[in-house]
């Protein structure tokens, strides 16, 4: 897929204004097809003002905004099926604050993780050209990975895509050691829109909680309904019927974990 760059190069007076990072995302689900690559555009929306940030992909915002607007004309409908990056990421620069938001996803209500684990970073003197800007190299490990990040004092917003941040400069580039997550910068723009995603009731009343909180959480949807199913807070009509859902939760389990095994954080879930 071709993507076409539209850079403006501002002069370091106008990144007083609100502006939008746009990156390529590059993954590989599956560590047993590493040679099946993923791309999802993703944006970095910087609002100068509050010197706060956020992170998501292009196309859920998209997906959201139509439903928004299906919704307020009286229209049902649904995201995206094929987004792959539907959390959010908030960052505060001046507080140091990362919020995490989990997926919009029905019946899971959204979870608001605050994560406040620091990035510790080397930064070293070797350098590389990234669009006409001149990066330096730093290094990091964090979330079970080890990055290398590609940064740039001349666009001088401590800022990155993800939970990136904490350098003299924006982040235009980062991979980790096994190049199986991978975002690069393909613009930088005055930020137009108006819509603001956080500003659906769906995250402005989500539940706040640790990391720790979170890790407890099982992190595949199928492992969820299995949980529910033996609390019974599932209904089946007799205890066959719910046996035999209990063996396709199980089946789907096996084959997520099969096929999904790549998260860009390798957390210690329980």
């Amino acid at each position: 897929m071709q993507y076409i760059i539209f850079l403006f190069f501002f002069p370091l007076m106008c990144f007083s204004q609100d502006i939008r990072f746009t990156y390529n995302y590059n993954f590989v689900s599956d560590t047993l097809k590493k040679d099946f690559n993923s791309n999802e555009i993703v944006v970095l929306d910087f609002y100068n003002k509050e010197q706060r940030s956020v992170f998501t992909g292009i196309k859920h915002i998209i997906s959201d905004s139509i439903m928004t607007e299906d919704f307020k004309k009286g229209i049902m409908s649904y995201p995206d099926t094929s987004t792959n990056v539907r959390y959010v990421v908030e960052k505060f620069n001046n507080k140091n604050l990362v919020f995490f938001y989990t997926a919009d996803h029905m019946p899971d209500p959204v979870l608001k993780v605050i994560d406040e684990r620091q990035i510790k970073w080397q930064i070293s003197n070797e350098r590389l050209k990234i669009l006409s800007y001149s990066a330096q190299k730093a290094t990091t490990f964090f979330a079970g990975r080890h990055w290398t990040a590609w940064f740039t004092s001349e666009i001088p917003i401590s800022e990155g895509p993800y939970k990136f941040h904490g350098l003299p400069g924006l982040i235009l580039k980062i991979l980790d050691e096994t190049k199986t997550h991978s975002y690069e910068i393909v613009s930088v723009q005055k930020l137009k829109t108006n819509f603001f995603i956080l500003n659906d009731n769906a995250y402005k009343n989500a539940k706040q909680i640790t990391l720790k909180e979170f890790e407890k959480i099982p992190d595949n949807p199928y492992e969820r309904f299995k949980i529910l199913a033996l609390a019974g807070e599932l209904i089946f009509k007799d205890d066959e019927d719910k046996q035999v859902f209990l063996k396709d939760v199980d089946a789907q389990i096996k084959e997520s974990k099969k096929h999904d095994n790549n998260p860009i954080e390798l957390l210690n879930k329980k």
